[in-house]
């Protein structure tokens, strides 16, 4: 029962993380459009910043150990997400002239990069057991959505689409 619920677990977090991100990745440019980028970047990032340390209740001492494990985890979704993006654009502008072979390889190589995406949530669930208590990477998942949440509604308040 308890395998079961971890692996489902396990894999709504996989799609739910693939398909968050790139939601956000994908519109962020128009969030982004009205301001400068860098400064948008940066409080974008301090917002994050600011949610996990609340919602998780890091220590000091905590933060000096979690925050560069967490920034190397970011830093390598984000190489996986902008490979994916690339993917996807350059799939979007031949998808008329794709040969199923060609097709079948594109269909094969996204799930191979979900598969990577979920070992690197896997590698860095261990590390982060390792800087800080269960319960704090269990809250640190939730304020992760939570600030995805935060994030799109920002979106669409950006948009003028706000929906409550």
């Amino acid at each position: 029962m308890r395998n079961s619920y971890y692996r489902n677990y396990k894999l709504m977090k996989k799609y739910s993380f693939s398909f968050l991100g790139f939601i956000l990745f994908t519109f962020l440019p128009l969030f982004l459009k009205a301001q400068d980028f860098n400064q948008r970047k940066a409080d974008i990032e301090a917002l994050k910043v600011s949610i996990i340390t609340t919602k998780v209740g890091l220590t000091a001492d905590e933060g000096k150990i979690f925050w560069p494990v967490y920034n190397e985890y970011q830093a390598e979704k984000q190489r996986l997400m902008k490979e994916r993006r690339q993917k996807i654009v350059q799939a979007r502008m031949n998808a008329d002239n794709l040969s199923d072979k060609e097709v079948e390889e594109l269909i094969q190589n996204d799930f191979a990069i979900q598969q990577r995406e979920l070992d690197i949530e896997k590698k860095y669930y261990d590390r982060f057991k390792k800087v800080i208590p269960l319960k704090k990477v269990a809250k640190l998942y939730m304020a992760e959505e939570q600030f995805k949440r935060e994030l799109l509604k920002r979106l669409r308040n950006q948009q003028g689409q706000t929906t409550d």
